[in-house]
């Protein structure tokens, strides 16, 4: 691998990943807006009687709207890589890290969070955009600018604490531990991670939104019979308060172990029936019982793995981090960089991780079916898809690219073909 490493010139390979990626991606949208476009005239037939003329058109105009923003923040992106790389940026940075310390990890620490601030810095104006124009415009923003400007820097402490605890973990494992210092750093990033995603629940979301018990009844009593019916314990039902950010809704199951935690937007809680929330709340329970978290955690684990040894093969090349624009070559820069850039080198996983993940978003809804009226899931769907906006003619080559969730006419159709089985 060495003499590979050695050999291969990166700068045109980094450049035509960016540019396939790009063009690639771009090509998807453009589809995905033709398809829209194509659908504009008519309500689709499924969702005829759910949406009217009105919202059907809304969720038009949304999406067409957010699909654009979405190819100038691609094209965005890539410019900002290619300027933080070959433009110099990142090594500008290196540069000022190595003339501060000569501790690696204290290097890795100063590095990672001046990558941190000029990152979001960068992003703020394309957060604006999205959280008050587009999202405003359509009438889903309920972010005030004094929560936006909270958010940010609670994200930005967060990530500032979180990386800087990796980073240096790392650096100290690389620097001390000899030629296996990969099999280390991976348990001990994985420990970390294990210990965030345990502390996430109880720690880190209610920095962020407030978290009160379930107490409607309406609602509770047919949610703990499922629960009992399917041997779930949980640390209990919650409502957060979306709707201080958005009147988008949802649902989602977080944690594990004593801390595992059923949650519920606000905003769903007033659009769909108690038998609905049942019926959807089946659907995150499947996620658990059919094991779909630790297959997740084991393909991380596998993907860690694999990802640490390569990277610990190249660290002994110097030639890949100069051809991506990397001069002050210490320890800490090198990792940095491969971070920063190793997302170009693995973006054509994307389909196959969408494909697994929309196999186990329909094995979920079965999952559902079994233990709650298949109607009800229907109806929560067509309901969740019409309060979202959601593209309801979506292109299928974009969808099987993009979705981790199948597009909604295909889980309702799945379900309706096993209701029509089980009433034969």
């Amino acid at each position: 691998m060495q003499e590979y490493l050695a050999s291969t010139n990166f700068t045109v390979i980094f450049i035509s990943l960016i540019a396939i990626k790009f063009l690639l991606e771009t090509y998807l949208k453009i589809r995905n807006l033709k398809s829209i476009e194509l659908n504009k005239n008519a309500i689709p037939e499924r969702f005829v009687g759910v949406v009217t003329e009105e919202e059907y058109k809304k969720s038009i105009v949304y999406n067409i709207d957010r699909i654009r923003f979405q190819i100038f923040t691609a094209l965005f992106a890539a410019i900002v890589l290619i300027i933080f790389t070959l433009g110099g940026l990142f090594n500008f940075l290196a540069e000022i890290v190595v003339s501060t310390t000569s501790s690696e990890v204290l290097g890795a620490v100063l590095l990672g969070l001046l990558l941190l601030i000029v990152e979001q810095v960068i992003s703020i104006p394309i957060s604006i955009y999205s959280t008050f124009v587009i999202e405003e415009k359509h009438g889903f923003n309920k972010t005030t600018t004094k929560t936006f400007v909270t958010d940010m820097f609670k994200s930005l402490l967060i990530s500032a604490t979180i990386s800087s605890i990796i980073y240096a973990t790392v650096i100290y494992i690389v620097v001390n531990l000899g030629d296996n210092w990969w099999i280390y750093a991976f348990g001990a990033v994985f420990i970390l991670q294990a210990i965030i995603f345990f502390l996430y629940p109880v720690l880190i979301m209610p920095l962020f939104n407030k978290f009160e018990p379930l107490d409607n009844e309406e609602f509770k009593k047919p949610i703990e019979k499922l629960l009992k019916k399917v041997d779930f314990k949980s640390k209990g039902l919650f409502v957060m308060n979306a709707s201080l950010r958005s009147t988008h809704g949802n649902a989602f199951f977080t944690g594990f172990g004593k801390n595992k935690r059923i949650v519920f937007f606000d905003t769903l809680l007033k659009t769909i029936t108690p038998d609905e929330m049942e019926a959807i709340l089946g659907h995150e329970l499947g996620h658990y019982k059919l094991g779909h978290i630790r297959k997740t955690l084991i393909s991380s684990l596998v993907f860690g793995f694999i990802g640490f040894y390569i990277l610990s093969e190249v660290l002994k090349s110097d030639n890949f981090f100069l051809d991506h624009g990397l001069e002050s070559l210490t320890v800490y820069s090198k990792f940095l960089l491969f971070y920063l850039v190793a997302g170009s080198y693995t973006f054509f996983t994307k389909p196959f991780t969408s494909a697994l993940s929309r196999k186990r978003e329909f094995e979920a809804d079965d999952f559902s079916f079994q233990f709650t009226d298949g109607e009800y899931m229907i109806s929560g769907l067509l309901k969740l898809s019409k309060d979202n906006a959601s593209n309801l003619t979506p292109d299928p080559l974009y969808s099987s690219y993009y979705y981790s969730h199948p597009p909604i006419a295909e889980r309702v159709a799945s379900i309706e073909n096993k209701l029509a089985l089980r009433d034969t």
